[in-house]
């Protein structure tokens, strides 16, 4: 059987990665300056909210596949943070809540961050 179909997506070799670099190159610092004389590591966000596990704060999410929760504002105590997820128990119940960090616009928090 003759297969006709013959498209190769790289026939003309691989693009060029020129075009690939991008406009900004970070410094080789591995930290900057924060507020107050402080300096930031740079660090994952992960890592940062480990450290912050007890305290109070806002999470801002959006479901951009749900017509009821569209967009939606979690408050309450950060419990554990994991790669991929949230645990936050609320501040008016003993509801807790397991989120996916996917849906994150932003965090707030209600009091100083450990850096």
């Amino acid at each position: 059987m003759n297969n006709s179909y013959n498209y190769n997506p790289y026939q003309n070799g691989y693009p060029s990665t020129s075009s690939m670099n991008p406009s900004y190159i970070p410094s080789e610092s591995s930290s900057a300056p924060g507020v107050g004389g402080t300096e930031i590591t740079n660090e994952y966000a992960e890592e940062l909210l480990n450290k912050n596990i007890g305290k109070t704060l806002k999470v801002y999410m959006s479901f951009n596949d749900s017509i009821e929760w569209r967009d939606k504002v979690f408050e309450g105590i950060l419990e554990a943070w994991g790669r991929d997820f949230f645990l936050l128990k609320a501040l008016d119940s003993n509801k807790r809540y397991m989120l996916w960090n996917i849906y994150i616009n932003y965090l707030e928090f209600n009091e100083d961050v450990t850096l």
